[in-house]
């Protein structure tokens, strides 16, 4: 069939950032009919067959950034989940954005109740940066990870953990 003017002929291009569903990350250096080549952030090199790179799904970071992170606090704060932490959160968590220099590349935070889990009040964040971002994906990833528990140490939300009650019975 003919192509059309603005079809894609390959997932990515020279100098984009890529994750692969085997965790593998890195910028595309090389792009051949054959191979192509990716390095990461330590300069170690890795060269796929054409087939075995596209069968490993790639995400082109490049095109933009979608980090997700889910939290859980207790029970014990189930008035204040839905709205008011929710509100001091997502506050905080643009504080720490601008603090730490990533403002700029920050397109959208979205920080929502999730549901109500077995163990833990569940809150999703959601935060969207432009592609140019795309060689700190994992720090930004482990950065929103580290506010949501700074937050909760900073206004007194306890994180749960599983547990597990067992009963005995009388003898």
């Amino acid at each position: 069939r003919p192509s059309r003017a603005n079809e894609p002929w390959f997932p990515c291009r020279v100098n984009d950032w890529v994750l692969l569903s085997n965790e593998y990350y890195g910028k595309v250096v090389g792009i051949s009919l054959e191979f192509i080549e990716l390095v990461n952030h330590a300069g170690g090199r890795k060269t796929f067959m054409i087939s075995d790179f596209l069968s490993l799904s790639p995400l082109n970071l490049s095109t933009g950034i979608m980090i997700l992170d889910t939290i859980g606090i207790s029970y014990r704060h189930q008035k204040e989940s839905t709205d008011q932490i929710i509100r001091m959160l997502e506050t905080y968590i643009l504080k720490r954005i601008e603090e730490e220099g990533y403002k700029k590349g920050l397109k959208d935070l979205s920080v929502q109740f999730e549901h109500a889990g077995n163990s833990s009040l569940d809150i999703k964040i959601v935060a969207y940066f432009d592609g140019d971002m795309a060689p700190l994906y994992f720090r930004l990833n482990r950065a929103i990870g580290r506010w949501c528990v700074d937050a909760c140490t900073e206004y007194g939300w306890e994180i749960p953990f599983p547990q597990l009650t067992v009963s005995k019975p009388k003898s």
